[in-house]
């Protein structure tokens, strides 16, 4: 089962970069990392095919090649690129873990998962690479797999605030309610001590906690989520559903329509939205509801994808 917050997730971070940015005194291979990393990537391939014309074809220069292509959403000819560059050179960790991004994309978790695995052989001590590996795992619904690589995460950047919101998912998923608790609240207080603007660890608690039958609490946890990002659907999506439970159906259906303006393509909105108006004896409405619910669930399935929403940082 797919996770699109994955794949949206799967932005070429600065782990990628071949050597660390500076304003002043680049190098060409630095300067078109900094374009990459700033999308410019027409900018960026003019400056590459420089590099390769005065000083050659190498491995870091087809890998360059490989992240613009990913940033085009060009996939294939990505993975073409990359291929190459492992004909030259096998043990850069970040062409194994572009590789398995693209393979991700192209909804091939079978053969992502060796290059996600490598990566992180070949870096033990990234924790990027831990978390990556740990993403992938996730989506893979290994989750038990996906738990051990987010606390090697965590071992090595103990203050990662996406490392403790991500090991709360997979202890989650293992029904480690409890523990899931209260990995979210520490995820909560290290952004609150690192002033990151993140909605996901607020969100994700609230998600758990009204499951667990607790919507006042979770009712209060969206409010510095919807602070935080007033954009998202799914906080509203989820406020919707909070205020239902609390018998809030009037305040509840207008968050869901809210949520629906907001991201016309979420599909759960529509759902809840299409089951108060069935309660309400308001058929026409919902069965319009419904059907688009359906819809999307459908072309969902057909690309692969599941109805999973969420980017986190």
């Amino acid at each position: 089962m797919f996770a699109w917050y994955f794949i949206v997730l799967l932005a070429l971070e600065p782990q990628l970069a071949l050597t660390p940015k500076s304003s002043a005194g680049e190098t060409p291979i630095q300067n078109i990392i900094r374009l990459i990393d700033e999308g410019k990537l027409d900018s960026a391939r003019g400056e590459l095919r420089d590099e390769v014309q005065q000083r050659g074809e190498s491995y870091e220069t087809l890998f360059l090649q490989a992240r613009i292509l990913f940033g085009e959403k060009r996939y294939e000819e990505s993975l073409k690129d990359l291929q190459k560059s492992f004909a030259l050179n096998r043990q850069d960790p970040r062409v194994f873990l572009l590789a398995g991004m693209n393979w991700v994309i192209l909804e091939r978790l079978d053969l992502a998962r060796p290059f996600f695995e490598e990566a992180a052989h070949l870096a033990p001590r990234d924790a990027m690479m831990q978390y990556h590996l740990g993403r992938y795992y996730y989506s893979a619904q290994r989750f038990a797999q996906a738990e051990g690589a987010f606390r090697a995460a965590l071992k090595l950047n103990p203050d990662s605030v996406k490392n403790y919101d991500n090991l709360a998912l997979a202890l989650e998923a293992q029904r480690k309610t409890e523990e899931a608790e209260a990995s979210y609240r520490k995820a909560i207080e290290l952004a609150e001590a690192q002033k990151l603007i993140t909605e996901w660890p607020w969100l994700n608690l609230a998600k758990l906690l009204v499951e667990k039958s607790r919507p006042e609490e979770s009712l209060a946890l969206l409010q510095p989520a919807e602070r935080m990002n007033p954009h998202s659907a799914e906080v509203f999506y989820v406020r919707g559903k909070v205020l239902q439970k609390l018998g809030r159906e009037t305040d509840a259906e207008a968050a869901l329509q809210h949520s629906i303006e907001l991201d016309p393509k979420f599909p759960d909105s529509h759902y809840l939205l299409g089951r108060i108006f069935l309660k309400q004896g308001r058929k026409q409405d919902a069965q319009h509801q419904m059907a688009i619910f359906q819809g999307l669930k459908d072309s969902s399935r057909k690309k692969g994808g599941a109805m999973v929403s969420g980017t986190q940082p």
